[in-house]
């Protein structure tokens, strides 16, 4: 057992933590402003569309609501749709650990904000399947 004080171990904890980090100098942009970082969680993959029936069109909305105000629609085979957000919250992590099946029933109940080429609203979860496998 450690005769050390919590305080001394929570310090070296994070010392040992941010040897790892790195400096950004001012000339070289963030990463994080580049897009450089991965995503995480349900916005780690793109998306595809799913059980849209055929000759169809997946209805995008102003706001997570049925009866909300009509942006645009999304074709059938819409694909390389991206996840800004999901009501309620998916949490990341949950969601990462979930096998395929389990990540389509998270989306399955919740209305997610997407962006697909610029087009930006609202669709349910279900319409949503994450492409994992590139």
């Amino acid at each position: 057992m450690s005769t050390r004080s919590p305080f001394f171990r929570v310090l070296a904890a994070a010392a040992v933590f941010l040897t790892g980090l790195q400096t950004v100098s001012a000339n070289e942009p963030d990463p994080a402003d580049t897009g450089d970082l991965p995503g995480f969680g349900i916005w780690g993959p793109a998306y595809k569309l799913r059980n849209v029936p055929n000759g169809m069109r997946l209805v995008v909305r102003a706001q997570g609501s049925r009866s909300a105000e009509t942006v645009g629609s999304l074709a059938r085979s819409a694909s390389e749709v991206l996840v800004l957000n999901c009501s309620p919250e998916i949490v990341p992590l949950t969601f990462e650990d979930a096998s395929p099946e389990g990540k389509r029933e998270l989306l399955g109940g919740a209305w997610c904000q997407i962006d697909h080429y610029g087009m930006t609203g609202f669709v349910p979860g279900i319409y949503l399947d994450p492409i994992l496998n590139r």
